[in-house]
């Protein structure tokens, strides 16, 4: 039995791109926190861009403090 591609309809096409912006632009944005000094007491996860040096740090699952390197 033969099988028939149906494109679909434009109205559809358009609706699910209208809907991808709409949760591209109303998704939540990570901002990491300016500090002129690293925190004290870090936790697992924290993350942090150290104003004074210009290092953007953080905690990785073991609790060791990383620098994040960019270029």
């Amino acid at each position: 039995m033969g099988y028939i591609n149906h494109a679909p309809d434009i109205r559809e096409i358009i609706e699910d791109l209208k809907a991808r912006l709409r949760k591209l632009e109303t998704a939540q944005r990570f901002t990491a926190p300016s500090v002129t000094a690293d925190p004290t007491n870090p936790r697992i996860g924290d993350i942090w861009l150290n104003t004074t040096s210009n290092i953007l740090k953080t905690v990785d699952k073991n609790g060791t403090i990383r620098t994040i390197n960019w270029t």
